[in-house]
């Protein structure tokens, strides 16, 4: 890339940066406020991409038999949006990451240690494409199901970036949570605190979190020149309206606008994620009054019995009577979490002639109690929440998952 190039990128980005404080603002639904990262951008003009993650949750895919082991696997969903006419209108990934184990558990005192080693954005990660992973063709806008990848080492900076997300993701949370200042929130810190994962300080928050609107907001306000000129590739005929004269003037006239006032308008983006982030805060808050989960649910009868036995009992008594758990930790809280399945595959039983004579569906089951604890002031963990959920299909329908739920509940109160 020649020193004109460059400059002319760099200035162009600067640009779009203060774009997307805008467009934060005004699209943004309050009530469903949900947090993506732009991750990545690269590429020349024709050719650009753009990746978005979904911080919102990270999964633990770590197999029953490896839970506090010295790794952990970790996915999180990345949305890749394509400028090239060559190329999927974008690809939605299951990006799992192979990662140091968050905490190991110290089976003589039974309580959870940290470990030091971290993963950084710039090192090279051990990652794969997970299951549930697929890519919308451009010439037909139909999903197309991507295979599950083996398992590679790579250091590209998307990848790394990613993993490093998904394997600090409890620091991120963290990060986010402590930018909320009173009134404000701290944009600064909160860059800066990435930074310390060896993320960029200026990675941009914004309230996209689906792949469909990742799509809309790359074309909208990153590529907005050939959007607005029309010159979006089409092969689909999805977006064959092209805008007017008059429509496409007032579109220019009000980036131009967004240029000269970036500021008061960056300013009113920020007041706008605050008050998302508040309103949420404050309807989680009002649950633990409504006899409501912390999922939003109307809290079940074995879930309100087994937190009357539990709340305020300390970390160190749910291990011991219920075993090493599945393990998290997000801003304040940690997650401990004990699942329970039963599994019968399907069958049919046929005649000498190859003729069906009899079948069985088969069926599905399982539960998961999940115990969230808090630090108190004395430096303990201790019970706070209860959730327990039940999911089943099959033949087995509704009763099997509440078996399910039973036997732990009744694991819970010995």
């Amino acid at each position: 890339m020649t020193r004109v190039r460059l400059l002319f990128w760099k200035e162009t980005m600067k640009v779009r940066r203060l774009l997307l404080a805008v467009a934060a603002a005004t699209v943004l639904p309050v009530e469903t406020f949900g947090f993506g990262l732009i991750l990545h951008y690269q590429g020349e003009e024709g050719d650009r991409e753009a990746y978005f993650a979904d911080i919102r949750t990270i999964s633990n895919r770590t197999p029953p038999t490896q839970v506090l082991g010295p790794s952990e696997i970790l996915e999180i969903d990345t949305t890749a949006v394509y400028e090239n006419p060559g190329k999927p209108e974008f690809v939605h990934m299951k990006l799992q990451f192979e990662c140091p184990s968050a905490f190991s558990m110290d089976m003589a005192r039974l309580t959870l240690v940290a470990s030091n080693k971290k993963v950084r954005a710039g090192d090279a990660v051990r990652f794969r494409i997970g299951p549930g992973s697929y890519k919308l063709r451009r010439s037909d806008l139909q999903s197309e199901p991507i295979a599950v990848s083996d398992w590679k080492t790579a250091s590209t900076p998307m990848l790394s970036k990613a993993g490093a997300i998904a394997c600090n993701h409890i620091e991120v949370d963290r990060a986010l949570h402590t930018a909320i200042r009173g009134n404000d929130f701290d944009f600064e810190g909160f860059g800066k605190q990435l930074s310390q994962l060896g993320l960029p300080a200026d990675t941009m928050l914004i309230g996209q979190v689906l792949p469909s609107e990742f799509l809309d907001f790359a074309w909208q306000f990153l590529w907005w020149e050939r959007y607005f000129a029309g010159e979006r590739p089409d092969p689909s005929g999805k977006w064959a309206r092209r805008l007017t004269k008059a429509e496409k003037e007032a579109a220019i006239k009000k980036l131009e606008a967004i240029r000269k006032q970036a500021q008061p308008e960056i300013d009113a983006a920020r007041k706008n994620l605050l008050e998302g982030i508040k309103k949420s805060q404050a309807a989680m808050a009002s649950r633990a009054d409504a006899g409501v989960s912390a999922d939003g649910k109307k809290r079940p009868q074995i879930e309100a019995n087994l937190l009357t036995l539990w709340k305020g009992r300390s970390e160190g008594e749910v291990v011991a009577t219920m075993g090493n758990p599945e393990f998290d930790q997000a801003g304040g809280s940690r997650y401990l979490r004990y699942t329970k399945w039963w599994e019968q595959p399907g069958s049919t039983s046929y005649n000498v002639y190859g003729q069906p004579i009899s079948s069985s569906m088969g069926g599905y089951a399982s539960c998961f109690v999940e115990f969230t604890t808090r630090q108190g002031e004395d430096g303990e963990w201790r019970v706070a929440d209860i959730l327990v959920r039940a999911d089943e299909e099959g033949n087995v329908g509704a009763e099997g998952g509440k078996r399910m739920c039973q036997d732990l509940a009744a694991q819970a109160t010995r």
